[in-house]
């Protein structure tokens, strides 16, 4: 997570004028009034941060970078790395981070030379991450600090408790590394020379000096009596590489180090006392294996069929982080499976199949000799909840089958088709055709109406063609369905380049024009029309992350292997123009338009905020393309890769202007073009 989180932020800082002012003081300070030759001080970089401004602690959490140190002048002291003061843990919106605010002191240990005489001159260039709530922004400063030797020197009181460093060590002892189904626990306590009374002065957050565990896991640790449960779940260290401590702040404010020992004790060991409430979820990866003992043993079973890049399973992940959703889940003690299709699997798309579906997302209970219940596409809690109700009591759940009309599915489709265009993959486009309205509503009605056929052919064509590609893949034997060009590396990356070309055009640093900008009153017709075409192939190809409530179990019954090829056709055309309908409407009675401001400055302005979702889109792929690559994507290549491309668009629109004179323009361009197809040939060679 920290790995995306911090390339949104490198995105971020490519449209801005240089770094903005920072809102962090910083400054290197003396905590020692005497000085002298060989003898130990200290002194430490003050942060003073803004009001509602924050730098991180040496282990981040989800998001961020602690501050560093480069020293340029050290007159042959010896200085250690940062001692880092006790952080907190700071939960924006799920993203869990560890941080100091307002003022924090990072002590550095200094030992001067033998021959040390006179003044003792520090100079250092110190670089941090400060972040708001509205984003955040690297800064960089030149310290520098002089020491008089053998002299009394000015020097700044602080509060020692804060140093974990500068405390006795204490032990800790893992009790028990606890294994459920996939899910591992590590279960720490305190050794038992601590009297109890002690030991809930120990009772706080629990901060891992190293990545072992997750900042999810951080935040969600549990007290088991007297001692601390972690889950060990998606940790990116393993236990094994490195020494195992945690920093925590005692009841009287004082943060210590506990130093973890390997196990020493048995599961019998652990404290019998009663339990807090865990609300935490555990998760299994599917497998017919595991569903069937499961079923075999009389438990409840819950599929998830999921992808990292189905936008509409991210979505739906909410659901679980409800409270009433997770008690009800594990009182039922129901088994949760997870089938990933973020990469091809015949396994899970003949399981799909099973339940008339040939894509997901697809939720469903199972119990043993009963009907399975299935959920819509879009999770609700209620909904959840009813199913679980239903699959215990056998109550009817009814979702569209089979047993419908051939009339049903058609209007089940341009629903679901419709519907597609309020889903998180095709909302940045959303904004963009309100622009080419706003820009239309004064042209000639025939002409509007021709741009709204072309963008619809442009969706219903791509529809078809998806349809076709499916089909004649699933003849060849291949088990994909409905998004299976987002299991592709290529196609991935490749989707991800055009939505932050496109969001640098619509910041202003080139204009790519009617093609995929909707300025069709500012070109001639033929390019209006071809670009309302393509801007509707677009919409498609941003759209196949997302399902929209219904339209799972028409895509289903549209790819059912019964079906034929000129019905599957057909409700495949009808999903286009249910996408295409609110802009077809739009175009067909063009005085709808007029409820919409006249054209002027909020235009500019609209296109710079749509930016923005069209930036995070391309994040939300990267994260998808980490998930399909053999080996995590290279953080400094990927943003080389970027930062030439918003160079090339830089260079094409400020270069090639009309103003410039025919040579400057065709030699911008063609440097333009070239820079462009070497940085995307970059990204792509580094997939391999």
């Amino acid at each position: 997570m920290r790995f995306w989180v911090l390339f949104l932020i490198a995105l971020t800082n490519l449209t801005t004028d240089g770094l903005a002012a920072a809102r962090t003081q910083v400054d290197l300070v003396n905590l020692t009034p005497e000085i002298e030759p060989k003898k130990k001080i200290l002194i430490g970089v003050r942060f003073r941060c803004d009001p509602g401004f924050h730098i991180y602690w040496k282990v981040p959490g989800d998001a961020g970078q602690p501050p560093s140190i480069t020293w340029q002048e050290k007159a042959g002291s010896s200085i250690s790395e940062y001692l880092f003061p006790g952080p907190t843990l700071y939960n924006q919106k799920g993203i869990i981070s560890f941080i100091h605010s307002e003022e924090s002191l990072f002590l550095l240990e200094v030992t001067p030379p033998a021959e040390a005489q006179g003044v003792l001159n520090l100079k250092a260039k110190v670089e941090w991450l400060e972040c708001n709530e509205a984003g955040c922004y690297p800064q960089e400063k030149e310290v520098a600090l002089s020491l008089r030797i053998g002299e009394k020197n000015e020097a700044l009181p602080f509060d020692s408790r804060k140093y974990p460093d500068l405390q006795p060590v204490l032990s800790a002892e893992i009790v028990e590394l606890a294994n459920q189904s996939d899910s591992q626990n590590l279960i720490v306590s305190l050794p038992t020379s601590i009297d109890p009374e002690q030991r809930r002065s120990y009772s706080s957050i629990w901060f891992p000096e190293r990545n072992f565990i997750t900042a999810s896991a951080v935040d969600q640790q549990s007290q088991q009596g007297s001692n601390k449960v972690f889950s060990l779940n998606d940790a990116p260290e393993k236990l094994e590489v490195g020494p195992l401590s945690f920093i925590t702040q005692r009841s009287d404010g004082t943060f210590v180090r506990l130093v973890v020992k390997k196990p020493t004790l048995t599961t019998a060991s652990v404290s019998t006392e009663k339990p807090q409430e865990s609300h935490s979820l555990t998760w299994q990866p599917w497998s017919q294996e595991s569903q069937n003992r499961a079923l075999d043993e009389g438990k409840i079973v819950y599929l998830d069929f999921t992808a990292r890049w189905c936008a509409t399973c991210q979505v739906n992940k909410r659901v679980y982080k409800q409270e009433d959703v997770q008690n009800t889940l594990l009182a039922q003690s129901v088994v949760l499976l997870k089938a990933d299709w973020t990469k091809k699997d015949a396994a899970i798309a003949a399981e799909l199949k099973k339940y008339g579906r040939q894509g997901i997302p697809l939720n469903v209970f199972l119990k043993k000799d009963q009907a399975p219940v299935i959920l819509s596409e879009v999770l609700t809690g209620s909904e959840v909840l009813q199913g679980l109700e239903a699959i215990t009591t056998q109550k009817p759940h009814l979702l569209p089958t089979t047993n419908h009309s051939f009339f049903f599915w058609l209007s089940l489709a341009f629903l679901g088709g419709a519907i597609l265009n309020l889903m998180p993959c095709v909302f940045p486009m959303i904004g963009i055709k309100v622009l080419s309205i706003a820009q239309q509503s004064r042209a000639e009605p025939s002409t509007v109406i021709l741009l709204g056929l072309s963008y619809t052919a442009g969706v219903v064509v791509s529809f078809l063609g998806l349809a076709a590609i499916i089909l004649a893949l699933k003849a060849g034997g291949s088990s994909i369905g409905w998004g299976f060009q987002m299991q592709s590396p290529g196609f991935v990356l490749g989707t991800s380049i055009l939505m932050v070309t496109l969001g640098l055009s619509l910041l202003g640093l080139f204009e790519i024009g009617t093609s995929l900008a909707g300025k069709a009153g500012q070109v001639d017709q033929a390019q209006g029309f071809g670009g309302s075409f393509l801007s509707g192939v677009l919409a498609t190809a941003v759209a196949t992350p997302c399902t929209a409530p219904g339209l799972g179990a028409a895509l289903g019954f549209a790819l059912d292997e019964n079906r034929s090829g000129s019905e599957t056709f057909i409700l495949f055309s009808v999903i286009g123009f249910g996408l295409a309908s609110p802009y077809l409407l739009f175009s067909l009675f063009p005085q709808l338009a007029r409820f919409l401001p006249a054209p002027g400055q909020w235009m500019v302005h609209l296109k710079r905020i749509l930016a923005l979702p069209l930036f995070a889109y391309a994040v939300y792929l990267l994260w998808v393309l980490n998930g399909l690559s053999e080996k995590s994507l290279n953080l400094t290549q990927v943003s080389v890769g970027f930062i030439l491309i918003t160079s090339a668009c830089w260079i094409g629109g400020r270069w090639t202007a009309p103003h410039y004179s025919t040579p400057i323009r065709w030699i911008a361009g063609t440097f333009s073009v070239t820079i462009f197809v070497t940085s995307v040939y970059f990204l792509f060679a580094n997939l391999t």
